[in-house]
């Protein structure tokens, strides 16, 4: 299947890391001119902007800077997020880390489409990083799936409110990155007895997602997670 990426112009968030460097990399493999925005320097073959995502001011000249970089802005991927304390239970979570999850993965996410939208060409496309954390939970992880449930609503949302764009979202299992590898471990992720993902296979649901071909999909979450939320508990 062709992509249909060539000369697309596709701004991308988190993208110095993990699933964010992987969506780099995979659009610009098929032709695509691709900008990043980041907190941290990005490798030397990606353009890279630095930036807070949860930082107004700082993200309206980010998105400016990608824009001009670009020429123009078809395909919008917000990637950076951050897990939060995990493995804490919420009566020991402070208010501050709390706001923390939300800031990067809700504000910030609201904010990259507040200011990429003005700028997407007619028929683009934003696509979110979720979580099956949207959908099933673990002990010691509440703000982090709340945050990303919020990430499904606001799919949902801006896909009716956005009238020239389509948004959806990839909610992927666990994926192996630096981010997964610090929160669990190495050896929970080498180790580990379920399935793991990697970042390259997320960013090929990315890609999907963000092309032509998918023009009927719309405020859709792609949950990708092996199946496991399809089973049931009952013992058969």
């Amino acid at each position: 299947m062709q992509l249909a990426f060539t000369e697309r112009n596709v701004l991308v968030t988190g993208g110095a890391s993990g699933i964010g460097l992987a969506c780099a990399r995979a659009f610009r493999a098929e032709g695509a001119k691709v900008v990043v925005l980041d907190r941290a320097p990005g490798p030397d073959d990606i353009d890279t902007v630095r930036t807070d995502v949860t930082d107004e001011s700082s993200m309206a000249e980010a998105v400016a800077t990608a824009v001009a970089r670009l020429g123009g802005l078809d395909v919008v991927v917000g990637c950076a997020g951050i897990s939060g304390p995990v493995g804490t239970p919420l009566v020991d979570t402070s208010a501050a880390d709390l706001a923390a999850v939300l800031a990067v993965n809700v504000t910030g996410q609201l904010l990259l489409a507040k200011h990429t939208y003005p700028h997407l060409a007619t028929g683009g496309a934003i696509v979110f990083l979720a979580s099956d954390s949207a959908f099933v939970a673990t002990p010691g992880m509440a703000p982090y799936c709340a945050s990303k449930g919020a990430v499904v609503a606001l799919t949902r949302a801006l896909a009716v409110e956005l009238d020239r764009v389509r948004v959806n979202c990839v909610a992927p299992s666990v994926v192996d990155t630096p981010m997964a590898r610090a929160d669990l471990g190495d050896s929970a992720i080498d180790n580990a007895g379920f399935p793991v993902q990697t970042a390259d296979e997320v960013a090929r649901q990315v890609l999907f997602l963000a092309g032509p071909h998918a023009r009927p999909i719309n405020g859709q979450a792609l949950l990708s997670d092996f199946g496991y939320s399809a089973r049931s508990a009952f013992p058969a």
